[in-house]
């Protein structure tokens, strides 16, 4: 049998020696997240997945990593610059993909902190930015809906506007940490004008209905909901205002394709036949390929991050980016 990731050999996944556009700085938070990934979540996250349930034990020695918040400067935020994502993403998926597509923070690129300050008030920022990068407070990000998925163009959910505020009426399906996230940015188009808006949703909001997916073969430490809005209404102050239409989707979606995979270390410890698996040619070209494809992967989202930080980023790169 193969080893588990709690005896990780050093990473060599590094064929274009891409490690050396990382400053000093970017290169040691990645150690460091490497080896928190190491010596607290690889022990446990194997008895989390069978059980279905999030490794909330985890959460302060997580948050002490100061990973909240990404590049945001300023509201108690770590201040980091936009090109640390993507190693740090890696890292946390080094270890189990369960881990870090449950973890609150995720990739920077889907963190609900950075999602508020690109597009919040000042208010909005004011009030949530230090508690969440503090992670006292926990969000949710209700895009995906059941009958067309993340496809921000087709949203069915409504935002009607109301005296002093707004209702939102639909149904967002597979939504991470929906069951017990504290915020919830929801997206609904508006009735008004037909474009799509967003909205915080505050935890216990009337109106809001959730449940947890059951049953599920694969990232089961992610604890998706159902969630349904039900004439749920919310003020005014609770609408993003920097989300006006589809296109704002983007705004934040640099670094969302980074990750590794260990697939060359259980290639080669596993046999199969009297070799291992390794050892097959087929199983070679299939490795040789998803090396090239990760490093373009992470090349894709390091060139993102600098064109953000440029404020050169379009909608047709971020949309290119995503197809690595």
């Amino acid at each position: 049998q193969a080893t588990t990731s709690a005896a990780f050999p050093p990473a060599v996944f590094d064929l274009l020696a891409l490690d050396g556009l990382l400053s000093p700085e970017e290169r040691a938070l990645r150690d460091r997240v490497r080896a928190y990934m190491e010596t607290h979540v690889a022990p446990v996250i194997a008895d989390y997945w069978e059980k279905a349930e999030f490794p909330h034990p985890l959460v302060p020695s997580f948050a002490a990593l100061g990973l909240a918040g990404g590049p945001i400067k300023g509201y108690g935020c770590p201040v980091t610059c936009k090109t640390k994502p993507a190693p740090t993403a890696s890292e946390l998926l080094t270890e189990d993909t369960e881990y870090r597509a449950s973890s609150f923070r995720v990739e920077p690129a889907k963190s609900l902190c950075v999602r508020v300050c690109v597009c919040g008030s000042e208010e909005q920022k004011q009030e949530l930015l230090p508690r969440m990068a503090k992670f006292e407070l926990v969000g949710c990000w209700a895009l995906t809906e059941p009958s067309n998925g993340s496809d921000a163009s087709a949203l069915t959910s409504t935002a009607t506007k109301v005296p002093g505020g707004w209702m939102l009426n639909g149904y967002k399906r597979w939504i991470g940490n929906g069951t017990w996230a504290d915020v919830c940015i929801m997206w609904a188009r508006n009735n008004q004008d037909g474009q799509v808006n967003a909205f915080i949703v505050r935890k216990g909001n009337p109106g809001l209905r959730t449940s947890k997916i059951q049953n599920k073969i694969a990232l089961r430490c992610v604890q998706n909901a159902d969630m349904e809005f039900s004439q749920c209404f919310v003020p005014d102050s609770a609408r993003l205002p920097g989300v006006s239409n589809f296109n704002d989707t983007n705004k934040v979606s640099a670094c969302v394709r980074s990750g590794e995979v260990g697939w060359v270390r259980y290639c080669s410890e596993r046999k199969q036949f009297g070799s291992a698996l390794g050892g097959f040619q087929l199983v070679q070209e299939r490795l040789a390929r998803m090396g090239g494809t990760i490093q373009a992967m992470w090349l894709a989202c390091w060139r993102l991050s600098k064109l953000y930080e440029e404020g050169r980023m379009t909608h047709e790169q971020v949309g290119g980016g995503g197809r690595s």
